[in-house]
């Protein structure tokens, strides 16, 4: 398995590669409905999913490694970013990049839920970069549907248009259903999928199946 995934992975990086593989906003849901204790866990789950043996390898293959930012998203005017951008290239990189991860307070509480401008803060990060990497991923989280702003769907359309995959991590269980809705409205771009949880209390283990979709993204298409 581990010979499959490396020539999987390696044929995605040609010679002459950007400054480094993938870009990626980790983008996490912090409106009303995301309790304290479900914040905890969604917040510690990443960390623990960054610090998974194969993900830190996969991060070690990569030509010049790969760049993550944290972003938080409420309702309309309720984003923010906690964590700038960071290269991760080795288990000490990603060490660090937890140790900081885990101790992010929550930005916003009561919010509403606007998942099109978590769409657009997320989309302003890339502008930040210096050097483009080969590959720009949105990685944004939720439990429901939105309830504010803008609709999502125009906005995820166009942020596709320019190459840019939006992948969603789901809590289900709400009505409306969210799954329909990220699959619906907000997943866009390359390889673009949703990966779907039932609990908090899983969500390291959705968060490092998704990374290793994100990770090598020709995986996605074995399924």
């Amino acid at each position: 398995m581990k010979a499959l995934v490396l020539s999987l992975f390696t044929t995605l990086v040609p010679l002459g590669s950007r400054a480094c593989e993938v870009a990626l906003v980790v983008a996490l849901d912090v409106s009303r409905s995301v309790d304290k204790f479900e914040y905890v866990l969604m917040r510690n789950g990443i960390g623990h999913a960054f610090l998974d043996d194969d993900i830190i390898r996969l991060i070690s293959w990569m030509p010049g490694g790969m760049q993550v930012t944290v972003t938080q998203w409420g309702g309309s005017g309720q984003q923010r970013q906690p964590i700038a951008w960071r290269r991760l290239s080795n288990r000490e990189s990603v060490i660090e990049f937890v140790e900081d991860l885990i101790t992010i307070n929550r930005g916003f509480w009561m919010a509403e839920t606007s998942v099109s401008e978590a769409l657009l803060h997320a989309d302003l990060m890339f502008h930040q970069l210096e050097n483009p990497c080969r590959r720009q991923v949105i990685d944004v989280s939720g439990d429901g549907i939105s309830n504010a702003g803008p609709e999502a769907k125009p906005i995820s359309d166009t942020i596709a248009t320019r190459g840019i995959t939006i992948n969603g991590l789901v809590v289900a269980g709400a009505r409306p259903d969210p799954v329909v809705y990220y699959l619906s409205e907000v997943v866009r771009g390359p390889l673009s999928f949703v990966e779907v949880t039932h609990s908090y209390d899983d969500y390291d283990q959705a968060m490092k199946r998704k990374l290793l979709r994100e990770l090598t993204p020709n995986l996605s298409r074995l399924d």
